[in-house]
């Protein structure tokens, strides 16, 4: 089976039209397992296949304790001979006897040790500063090819709701969703899976490494779409802004996550459907989400910084994400790069990648009606 046919089934288990339809994918998908190799991100996850990271402390000491014997240290592209002298000899007596020596091999006393080793023996902060690469052997039941969330019901539809079929003004002003906050046991299982997902696609986000089990909320958001939301652990909490972790689930599969923070009224959104799902609902997605925050927390200002847009984010500037966001409402602040939006509309062609970087020097906002 080919890499595209996945998608295509992984796009069907998501969306199915039919209970034949999707039993017929998740028995495809449940046969697919490729040899033990590195993809490319946008390929990344399969069943069969591995992930090499340099992962932060927090996140490899989790992948550790809830994946044992699945995580090795890649060598390949090891660290400075300098930092690995002032990370190891503290920890190492027989490096302190040899501080004086010269040529001292540190490389090699390195290699001696495993990941196991560098978690219950180097300061946190002593390890991130090393970037080891990891490589991930994950199981084919944590791939994106298997992974799947407990649902209760299976929504099946003939219609894919498109950009044009929904808005942010009717998302706002429909109904609010059915909204439970999860056991801690089940909010463990919810963050477990979202981490996952992330790592196993060469992602890595602060709100997921430091979510906290005891604060998440699932949102019925309609249409067999989820949205899991989590918080931060009171540790890792910021000074001024209130900082959420969305992860979305359609039929129980993972399709997209984001995160966001928030002060007052105001709520700084990041929003990512993976790419084998961007040609389902992403624009339903992105208003449901809206609606979850304005539900939740009385949100009415929605920002998007410049990253989101495309800022030294080429998968951004690949999806056109300026042009998502700008046909949903949103506005540049900048007024420079809102005539030249207008322009650009004027003209009815697709932006230049170099049109979508200048595009993307301003932050965007939608603020909704009072």
């Amino acid at each position: 089976m080919s890499l595209r046919r996945h998608e295509q089934l992984l796009l069907r288990r998501a969306y199915p039209r039919s209970p034949t339809e999707l039993r017929r994918a998740e028995a495809a998908l449940r046969k697919f397992r490729m040899r033990d190799t590195l993809l490319d991100p946008d390929d990344a996850g399969i069943a069969g296949t591995s992930v090499d990271m340099v992962f932060s402390y927090d996140l490899v000491r989790w992948l550790s304790s809830r994946f044992p014997r699945t995580l090795k240290i890649d060598w390949d592209d090891p660290p400075s001979e300098d930092r690995l002298a002032a990370v190891l000899t503290p920890a190492i007596p027989e490096l302190q006897e040899r501080i004086v020596d010269a040529n001292v091999p540190y490389l090699e006393y390195a290699k001696k040790r495993t990941l196991e080793w560098y978690l219950e023996n180097i300061d946190p902060v002593a390890y991130d500063l090393l970037g080891l690469w990891v490589r991930w052997k994950f199981p084919a039941e944590t791939s994106r090819t298997r992974m799947r969330r407990k649902t209760r019901s299976i929504f099946y539809g003939d219609t894919i709701l498109e950009r044009r079929d929904v808005s942010i003004v009717d998302a706002l002003a429909g109904p609010p969703m059915t909204v439970r906050k999860l056991s801690r046991q089940e909010g463990e299982e919810a963050l477990d899976l979202a981490r996952a997902a992330l790592a196993t696609r060469y992602r890595e986000l602060y709100n997921f490494t430091y979510g906290d089990p005891a604060t998440v909320i699932s949102a019925d958001a309609g249409r067999g779409l989820e949205v899991v939301l989590f918080g931060l652990v009171p540790e890792k909490r910021l000074p001024i802004r209130a900082g959420y972790a969305p992860f979305f689930f359609r039929n129980g599969v993972p399709v997209g996550y984001g995160d966001a923070f928030a002060l007052g009224d105001k709520m700084e959104v990041s929003f990512n459907i993976f790419p084998a799902f961007r040609a389902g609902e992403s624009a339903w997605c992105f208003t449901r989400l809206l609606k979850l925050y304005q539900q939740l927390f009385g949100s009415r200002v929605f920002l998007i910084d410049r990253y989101q847009i495309g800022l030294g984010n080429d998968e951004a500037i690949a999806s056109g994400a300026f042009w998502f966001y700008r046909k949903m409402g949103f506005r540049p602040t900048d007024q420079k790069v809102e005539r030249l939006a207008r322009r650009e509309e004027r003209r009815r062609r697709r932006s230049s990648a170099a049109t979508l970087r200048e595009l993307a020097r301003s932050a965007m906002i939608y603020v909704a009606r009072s």
